[in-house]
């Protein structure tokens, strides 16, 4: 799949129904380091820190051609009702996300060096099935939490990368931002392209959400 494909995937993923998303916000690609959650909710327009409190997640889109993270690049707003610290403890265990994402059918985590882990990820959409290997890079004391494709590895897409970065809000609330690109390559149908740029994100970022609110606790 070119390029301009998948670009015009992840715009018209903004347009599904049911996904409210705010299209016309500035969204950087990651926030300038030291940033307070204040600081980085008054950046945004009032409508969007509005949904955030009411619905806890916010879905924004920004596309460019430079860095690292080439093509689509779909970012979200969470709020978690969690402090900062527990929100990163439980997002920093990469392999768990089998426990909230119902697609991935198994993580196997391959090494572990002084950045962080290394994954094999192995998913199911409809009747295929797919693997691809992330290495992890994990920052306790910033409270980031980044990855991208191995690329020594025999992946089934040609890029996957992405971030979380929490911003506590008092003691018990903790804002994030994610962000995440993906381009499937040229081996995969063109509906399932369609499910994996377009149609899973937002569900995924929801459970996420109730996952860490619960402590872990919560399955789908």
């Amino acid at each position: 799949m070119s390029r301009a494909l998948a670009t015009l995937l992840a715009s018209l993923w903004l347009l599904a129904p049911g996904v409210r998303a705010a299209a016309d916000s500035s969204v950087a690609r990651h926030a300038e380091p030291g940033l307070s959650a204040d600081e980085l909710l008054g950046a945004q327009p009032g409508e969007i820190v509005q949904r955030l409190h009411e619905e806890k997640l916010v879905m924004m889109q920004e596309v460019r051609e430079a860095g690292s993270l080439s093509g689509g690049l779909l970012v979200a707003l969470v709020l978690f009702e969690q402090p900062a610290e527990v929100a990163y403890r439980h997002l920093s265990q990469t392999a768990r996300q089998v426990e909230y994402r119902p697609e991935v059918t198994a993580i196997e985590t391959v090494a572990v060096h002084e950045a962080g882990p290394v994954d094999v990820h192995h998913i199911r959409v409809l009747f295929r099935r797919f693997q691809y290997r992330l290495k992890y890079s994990l920052d306790a004391e910033a409270r980031q939490i980044r990855w991208d494709l191995d690329a020594d590895f025999d992946n089934d897409l040609r890029h996957v990368s992405g971030f979380w970065e929490l911003y506590p809000m008092g003691e018990q609330r903790t804002l994030a931002r994610f962000g995440t690109s993906i381009d499937v390559g040229p081996a995969v149908p063109a509906f399932l392209q369609d499910w994996i740029t377009r149609k899973n994100i937002p569900g995924s970022m929801e459970r996420a959400r109730r996952w860490v609110d619960s402590k872990g606790t919560y399955r789908p």
